[in-house]
């Protein structure tokens, strides 16, 4: 029985986050190929601890065999050496005049994931984000796993945001972080082509993939467009824009469903329903006809994207949305950048049936190759093939 050690941040108990939709593929696709896992998240840096209801229902999955917290420094005054040695680590990252990358492993989260190592050898350790690579770095207790890395993202783009940042620096560390492992994981192919540029390393291509959930034919739709996202600055920034300059040249008959954290952004109007949040998106997904991603900025692969496609929704976004994309056209995406357009863009789809079932009929294709779970399924299997 070959054993797994997966480290992501997240509680991912919960919510339904685009990347713990993410992790929780993965822990199927690792079950479905029989192999023991070890579950491993971060208590306070983006993460939280996970009640003892949490730890059952995770636990009852059986996609699971433990469940292990790690924290950033000890509770209260216990084990005072580690509350020491993080307070000068944060001294000194503070003192830094230049803003890079930063390491979100402490002395104390080093330690506690090191007893892990000891309780148990491991063939593979997976490790999500190069913030917390370290862990891994030059450590001993790894033995013979072969570690692995789920980037997520391009950090030093994500970063850059900062005030005195430097890309250069920002972009040496990023890279030097992925070369501590032995296989990387990127989840666009534009990551992937910018890894190898820069890693001496294998880096493959994992793409975010889903279950084709089922919809059933002749569903009633509730809503026509229905756009899906949190309160982060580059949804803020695309949900102000859309709002002002792409709203007001749509039909006021037009039915909108808005869910997320960035409800509270948009204005009272009497077509639009808001929802700050949704246990499950399914349901909605299922009663529109055709969602948006007005992306302006951000990288990466945009979740919302592939999740309305999943469910044969066209999407009508910005060149930014098929961001990740394998192909960035034939695939259920219309791409639109001016406001005119993107406008011109959605009454298209909702007036001319045969229109729309031609771009949905291309989601579904690109869907089924390149992000269903069957897909993922067969690269897990090529990418942990029995060593």
């Amino acid at each position: 029985m070959r054993r797994l050690l997966y480290f992501i941040p997240f509680n991912i108990m919960k919510n339904n986050a685009g990347a713990h939709t993410r992790a929780w593929e993965l822990l199927k696709a690792f079950h479905k190929m029989g192999i023991t896992v070890d579950y491993v998240h971060s208590e306070d840096t983006w993460g939280a601890p996970m009640n003892s209801e949490e730890t059952a229902e995770m636990l009852q999955t059986g996609l699971v065999r433990r469940v292990y917290g790690l924290r950033k420094k000890p509770k209260g005054g216990a084990d005072l050496w580690y509350a020491i040695q993080y307070r000068l680590q944060r001294f000194f990252r503070d003192l830094m005049f230049r803003r890079a990358l930063p390491s979100f492993v402490t002395p104390y989260n080093q330690h506690l994931f090191n007893q892990i190592l000891k309780r148990e050898q491991y063939d593979y350790i997976v490790i999500s984000y190069a913030y917390w690579a370290d862990l891994i770095r030059d450590n001993t207790l790894t033995g013979k796993a072969r570690l692995l890395i789920d980037t997520h993202d391009f950090l030093t783009a994500q970063e850059r945001v900062w005030k005195r940042f430097s890309i250069g620096r920002a972009f040496s560390r990023e890279m030097k972080r992925l070369n501590y492992f032995d296989q990387v994981w990127a989840i666009s192919s534009e990551e992937q082509y910018l890894f190898r540029q820069f890693v001496d390393k294998d880096v493959k291509l994992i793409p975010f993939c889903l279950e084709t959930p089922a919809v059933p034919e002749g569903n009633e739709k509730a809503f026509d467009v229905i756009f899906v996202a949190g309160n982060n600055r580059h949804n803020i920034k695309a949900v102000n824009w859309f709002f002002k300059e792409v709203y007001p040249l749509l039909e006021s008959s037009v039915r909108w469903c808005v869910i997320g954290g960035i409800h509270k952004y948009i204005p009272d109007l009497e077509n639009v329903q808001k929802l700050p949040y949704v246990a499950d998106l399914g349901p909605y997904y299922s009663r529109a006809k055709l969602a948006i991603c007005p992306m302006l900025s951000g990288t990466g692969v945009k979740i919302k994207v592939i999740e309305a496609l999943s469910y044969g929704l066209p999407v009508v976004c910005s060149p930014r949305g098929v961001d990740g994309l394998v192909n960035k056209t034939d695939n259920g995406c219309v791409v639109a950048d001016a406001a005119t357009d993107f406008a011109d863009s959605i009454s298209k789809l909702l007036g001319n049936n045969s229109y729309y079932s031609f771009v949905k009929e291309q989601g579904r294709i690109f869907f089924n190759q390149h992000h269903s779970r069957e897909h993922f399924n067969g690269i897990m299997e090529n990418v942990l093939a029995a060593r």
